[in-house]
């Protein structure tokens, strides 16, 4: 009875030991350690370690086509938009040896000026030599005129003249329907109305830059009073340009329209194809207006231009340019002076 006690002690004890794990375990192989799950970090964008500043002048957002463009003054905080300008034929040229060809020209003009005065104003402030084209009889004709004459720039009427649509023209129109005194007179007076005028271009005149006679007209008018006359190639079948060097009236004649449609995208590449034709021939004629987004972008372009070899002259001295290289050489006789051909 006691030898069966002290047995079932004997295994209580072998079996204590074992469960608690006491022994030899320690020194079997250790388990493998628990790593703990790293934690997800996002990646991150990768930064320049100097990043290039943000330019408006490089960033030109144009309005969609369908969209109207709104003018809207610049404020001190906005950067004007130039990046388009900046195009190859802007690029500044290295300076032309003495001696060599002159540099490719421009001549600018600007119509319809006189009714707004703050637009005028405007216009009138751009830098270079533009020439404005002044509407009779309006408002601010005269004050601007005489602003823009204190600045050195050139003054030109701007003759209002029929044309096909049947627009209406305002005061100092001129129109198949006048006889030749009425016709005469209306012009008479729309010169006396400007001061510091150089010449006369025409305001619309699709219809009567076609008529032989009254063109005619102008001409005796202009040659009276010592004018040149720029043809603003309205038609392309204009005859006052050949009917000014018929009657001896100093005659140039337009390429471009900067803005027939005003949007930066249309002015930007009618100036540009403005620039490149005076690359290819010497000299070009283009023809804007005191619209805002037109004198937005001149604003910027004109400065870039003044960089560049190409120079912006005034009409007169276009003319004057192309009759002495049109002036008959010493082998040439008196009657051969060739009239002045080109781009126009």
């Amino acid at each position: 009875m006691m030898g069966v006690g002290l047995i079932g002690m004997l295994a209580v004890v072998l079996f204590n030991t074992w469960a608690n794990g006491s022994g030899d375990e320690s020194e079997g192989p250790s388990p493998l350690p628990v790593t703990a799950t790293p934690a997800v970090t996002p990646p991150s964008v990768p930064v320049a370690p100097n990043p290039a500043p943000v330019t408006t002048e490089v960033v030109v957002m144009d309005p969609a086509p369908s969209a109207p463009l709104t003018p809207v003054p610049p404020t001190q905080s906005q950067q004007p938009a130039t990046a388009e300008i900046a195009a190859p034929e802007l690029q500044p040229s290295a300076p032309v040896p003495s001696g060599s060809a002159p540099n490719p020209y421009i001549v600018l003009i600007l119509d319809d000026i006189g009714n707004s005065a703050d637009l005028g104003q405007r216009a009138v402030a751009l830098p270079g030599a533009i020439t404005y084209a002044v509407l009779p009889h309006t408002p601010h004709a005269a004050s601007l005129a005489e602003q823009a004459h204190s600045l050195g720039k050139e003054i030109m009427l701007h003759a209002p003249m029929s044309n096909q649509a049947h627009i209406p023209l305002g005061p100092g129109a001129l129109t198949d329907e006048l006889s030749r005194d009425e016709f005469m007179q209306t012009l008479a007076d729309s010169i006396a109305a400007i001061p510091h005028l150089q010449g006369v271009n025409n305001h619309m005149g699709s219809a009567l830059t076609e008529r032989e006679t009254q063109m005619t007209w102008v001409m005796e008018a202009l040659r009276e009073h010592d004018l040149y006359f720029v043809d603003s190639l309205t038609t392309p079948r204009s005859v006052a340009g050949r009917v000014a060097r018929q009657q001896q009236v100093p005659t140039i004649t337009r390429n471009v329209f900067l803005d027939n449609e005003t949007t930066f995208e249309n002015i930007d590449r009618e100036f540009k194809r403005l620039l490149a034709l005076a690359e290819q021939n010497g000299s070009a004629v283009g023809i804007g207006h005191p619209y805002v987004q037109t004198l937005e972008y001149l604003e910027q372009a004109l400065p870039a231009l003044a960089q560049s070899n190409i120079d912006l002259v005034p009409v007169s001295l276009m003319i004057a340019r192309q009759q002495t290289a049109s002036a008959p050489t010493s082998e040439q006789e008196p009657d051969a002076t060739k009239t002045p051909t080109g781009a126009w």
